[in-house]
């Protein structure tokens, strides 16, 4: 079973300053394998090519990633 994964998946969209979704968690409240996965995600969404936009230079994703510690990271 991959039960387990559900807090993970759940989870990936809240924000460490508790402003994500679905149930508004915050800090240590998000599960840690959940708050990896979020920056996992945000890197892949701003650095993939996709059909529809070009991926955004690695640098300028860091600046994103590190502009958003301590309100939409950990």
């Amino acid at each position: 079973s991959l039960r387990y994964l559900c807090p993970t998946i759940r989870g990936h969209h809240e924000r460490w300053d508790g402003k994500g979704y679905p149930d508004g968690l915050a800090g240590e409240k998000i599960p840690i394998a959940a708050r990896i996965i979020s920056v996992a995600d945000v890197f892949d969404a701003l650095a993939a090519e996709r059909p529809y936009k070009r991926g955004m230079e690695i640098q300028k994703v860091r600046g994103i990633l590190a502009e958003g510690r301590g309100t939409h990271f950990d």
